[in-house]
């Protein structure tokens, strides 16, 4: 049941992110949503879920909106892996845990992005790669992540009781 719901969101991301929400920019800047859900989604299930679905995302998504294929893969995946790491060491039902990680992984992605392009020869220079890391995308995300995060948060969580775990 969890894999179909996980394909169903990446379905549903993909369509939503290239068809309704580049209507809701603000300042040109639209939410990374799926960023957000591969944070969402490794606090809830963990850093093999997390890892999985963020390199199946980002290399969806590199082919249908990028000219380089694998970075969004590969910055996904590690997003995914990391968050998924400390499932266990946070509360599940604490709002400010997906605001926080999504923050965080919104940073990493931008640097880590912006490294690779420059890398690649994409004509970046420097005040364009610290412009979309310190952006309004950052807060867009973490605004969207309370909504991502409280709809999610009856599918995928699973509360956990815990006795004595050492």
């Amino acid at each position: 049941m969890t894999i179909l719901m996980i394909i169903l969101t990446i379905i549903l991301n993909l369509i939503l992110q290239s068809t309704i929400l580049p209507y809701f920019a603000i300042l040109g800047v639209v939410p990374n949503t799926a960023l957000i859900i591969v944070v969402v989604l490794a606090l809830a299930k963990g850093k093999v879920y997390g890892s999985i679905f963020g390199l199946t995302i980002g290399l969806l998504q590199d082919v249908m909106f990028s000219l380089t294929i694998g970075i969004n893969g590969f910055i996904y995946f590690f997003i995914g892996y990391f968050i998924g790491f400390i499932e266990d060491t946070f509360a599940r039902d604490n709002i400010l845990n997906p605001i926080l990680f999504t923050a965080l992984g919104t940073i990493f992605y931008n640097i880590t992005y912006s490294i690779f392009m420059y890398f690649l020869s994409r004509h970046l220079t420097f005040i364009d790669a610290v412009m979309s890391v310190f952006s309004i995308e950052v807060v867009y995300n973490c605004i969207v992540s309370i909504i991502i995060y409280k709809l999610f948060q009856n599918v995928f969580l699973e509360p956990k009781i815990r006795f004595n775990k050492k």
